[in-house]
């Protein structure tokens, strides 16, 4: 089936509706999608599996392009991330070429267990090797393992790298093949992908050039792994080299080409799917492990099937976009990590709405320059994104001026059509203000989406005006596919909620009186969230414990948010549990509500907001922008210094005077948005640098466990300053 429209008819004050009489003590009602049934994700034509839904799309237009991405400079040596050199030409690659890769991978694959080469080394924990993923209750091979050409099926097959056309490749390979993929997070170093490697477990792991070292550093401390495969060419004497490596720590170590050329040879090659009467297995076995990048303790390894993720792309093409439906060929820009679910959806959208990938060059400096060349239709992005463009453009409005003047009023006078009429082109202000700020994205984006975290009002309305295009608000987490709610992008009373229910979710609220919110608010029920449906995950990869934390004994999933459900049936992310300190003096403040708040003063790039129950206030550290920071010193202490002078910058920005501007600024915004005495930050650590890889989640969430070790010292000099200036001392905040 084509992705549906919405209904012309569509009543916006019915997105969801509550199940009379399913309310119970302590809980509200259940809600659903107003708008469609669930039988519509369950159509005689809709694919079932990922297999089928990818194979679908490639019959529909094998020729079209699946990728397409910018051509690297040949400079005759492989080089790191980072310093290869790339065209502004394009090179492209077609669905039904995808598909015989697939195929050639996944043949291959299967010859290499057949062949015992993914089997455990000498002194392996007893057990069957390469070990099948599987969970209670799931079907699984089991006994009729070896029916596919004598080899073994649902064995985990782990890739390591950043977004790229052989990611897809590997995991098309699993789709295909009947084996299950995961991802280790590209910037999450050594120690997780070794914990990922053992707690699988993995036999064999692709791997970009960047991370064959530190695969074969690993290999020792894990007893499963057997094979290594580079997804880049080697020169001979490179290839001599890790070869002699991977000897010494008994395993093997091959190349991507030489697999592909390998699997299409006659006698490897195997036609892809699922054998004759497997087809409801194959839709739902576990067809992934995604592992969370989690802001707390190990990552846990999120079971999903293929059921879960099929149907998590039918359910978000529910109200396409005519761009979607019209069968031109539209692009998708994908630089998100493909390890994080959220990217991970989206490309499978794209499959189903007949779309292109653009890759990036994977180097966050080169964003901008790659959104130009590759000129996408869409875009999805997270707050942290969003709101540097946001603090970008109420930068230029304050810098006054001619310019700033023009600006200012054409951002006023697009709000206000957009308040009153829905409207977000403007043909002077267009061409004439905004051309540029288009230009930045390529100047052709029509839809962007924004998910991993709460999206100011503010901030949304800016997007809709300045890129003139749809710009929709989602809720979703790892153990729900990424899904859970999406905004109707004409909906004008929507703006800072994350819109309806998906069709493929039930949600209820379950009180948390300890925070004040209930099921019984006024005028809207509030509580934590909690869903079920055919998209949420079965459970933690061999965890029990945090499985039944999560999901309890009537199917509902708990994810620790706190909600609320508006008159009309959609969904606000007003709190989160798990990230609620309580004070010394007993009261509950929530961290990523304020942070959502104070990081919207353009001043900061990135900020983290520090309480705990042995004080009684919060303190911050707060990343500057060296732009904005440059102007802020040069005024406040009266000497010169430029963006440039990163040293300079750094020593001026812990002067007093400085952290007394910028903690007046602070104060600003907490009576600006009425927030109580408890919740003023009260001491705050300034720097130029950016926060550490270490203390950031993939998608750009600060790792709060971390963070407080890594910023200790300078979080008590912190409290030592704000204690100070609460007892007279020089540091005082001025309104």
């Amino acid at each position: 089936m084509p992705p549906r429209p919405f209904p012309d008819d569509m009543d916006l004050t019915k997105q969801g509706v509550e199940i009379p009489g399913s309310a119970r003590p302590g809980w509200s009602g259940v809600w659903r999608n107003g708008i469609w049934d669930r039988s519509v994700l369950y159509g005689p034509d809709e694919p079932k599996s990922l297999f089928e839904l990818f194979e679908q799309s490639v019959a529909r237009h094998p020729d079209r392009n699946l990728f397409v991405q910018r051509e690297i400079i040949p400079t005759g040596v492989v080089k790191p991330v980072g310093t290869i050199e790339y065209s502004t030409s394009l090179k492209s690659t077609t669905y039904a070429a995808v598909q015989a890769r697939r195929n050639n991978l996944g043949s291959a694959l299967l010859a290499l267990e057949r062949e015992g080469r993914l089997g455990g080394r000498e002194g392996t924990a007893a057990g069957v090797l390469p070990a099948e993923i599987t969970h209670p209750h799931i079907p699984h091979y089991g006994t009729h393992n070896r029916r596919k050409v004598g080899a073994r099926r649902g064995w985990a097959v782990g890739v390591w790298s950043k977004n790229r056309e052989e990611w897809q490749v590997v995991d098309l390979a699993c789709h295909a093949y009947g084996l299950v993929g995961v991802s280790l997070y590209e910037t999450l170093g050594p120690d997780v992908a070794k914990y990922i490697t053992n707690h699988c477990p993995l036999s064999i792991v692709f791997a970009a050039t960047n991370h064959l070292a530190d695969m074969l550093q690993i290999a020792k401390a894990c007893p499963t792994l057997r094979v290594i495969v580079s997804m880049d060419p080697m020169t001979p004497t490179e290839m001599s080299v890790l070869q002699a490596w991977a000897s010494s720590v008994d395993v093997e170590l091959l190349t991507l080409a030489d697999m592909e050329v390998w699997g299409a040879q006659q006698g490897i090659w195997t036609e892809p799917g699922p054998l004759a009467g497997e087809e409801e297995l194959d839709m739902k076995r576990v067809i992934t492990i995604s592992y969370t990048s989690g802001t707390t303790g190990d990552p846990k390894g999120v079971v999903l099937t293929s059921e879960n993720l099929a149907l998590t792309a039918v359910s978000n093409a529910m109200g396409a976009t005519e761009m979607m439906r019209k069968g031109d060929e539209w692009r998708y820009l994908s630089y998100l990590p493909l390890s994080h679910i959220y990217e991970r959806f989206m490309q499978m959208l794209v499959w189903y709405g007949d779309g292109t990938v653009c890759l990036t060059t994977g180097d966050p400096a080169r964003l901008l320059e790659d959104a130009q060349i590759l000129k996408p239709h869409v875009m999805a992005g997270v707050p942290r994104v969003w709101n540097r463009i946001h603090a970008a453009v109420k930068t230029q409005m304050a810098a006054g001026g001619l310019k700033g003047a023009l600006l200012t009023k054409a951002v006023n006078t697009k709000l206000e059509n957009w308040r009153t009429k829905g409207e977000v082109k403007h043909a002077v202000y267009d061409a004439l203000v905004f051309r540029k700020i288009r230009n930045l994205l390529g100047g052709n984006l029509q839809y962007c989406s924004s998910g991993a975290a709460p999206l100011s009002g503010e901030v949304h309305e800016m997007l809709k005006i300045a890129f003139a295009c749809d710009v929709i608000q989602g809720f979703g987490m790892t153990e729900s596919c990424g899904t859970g709610t999406k905004g109707v992008p004409w909906d004008i009373t929507a703006t800072g909620t994350c819109g309806q229910i998906q069709p493929v979710n039930d949600v209820c609220l379950m009180d948390v009186p300890e925070m004040g919110y209930t099921s019984k608010d006024s005028p809207n029920p509030r509580g934590e969230l909690c869903m079920r449906g055919a998209n949420i995950f079965v459970g933690y990869l061999h965890d029990e414990v945090n499985t039944a934390k999560t999901i309890d004994p009537d199917g509902w999933m708990h994810t620790g948010d706190v909600a609320e459900i508006d008159s009309c049936g959609r969904l606000k992310i007003v709190d989160r549990i798990k990230n609620v300190v309580k004070l010394s003096q007993g009261e509950y403040v929530a961290l990523e509500k304020l942070e959502g708040m104070y990081a919207l003063d353009p001043t900061f790039a990135s900020l983290l907001v520090h309480g705990d129950s042995s004080r009684s206030s919060l303190v911050a550290i707060g990343v500057l922008d060296p732009e904005r920071a440059a102007g802020l010193v040069s005024a406040i202490l009266g000497t010169k210094i430029t963006a440039g002078d990163v040293a300079g910058l750094e020593t001026a920005v812990q002067h007093p005077k400085v952290k007394a501007a910028v903690l007046g600024n602070l104060a600003k915004t907490s009576k600006k948005y009425k927030l109580n005495g408890f919740e003023m930050v009260k001491g705050v650590h300034l720097t130029i640098q950016p926060f550490a890889e270490e203390v950031l989640t993939p998608t750009l969430k600060v790792k709060r466990n971390i963070a407080a070790k890594r910023y200790k010292k300078e979080i008590d000099a912190a409290y030592v300053e704000s204690e100070a200036a609460e007892a007279g001392g020089k540091t005082k905040i001025v309104l």
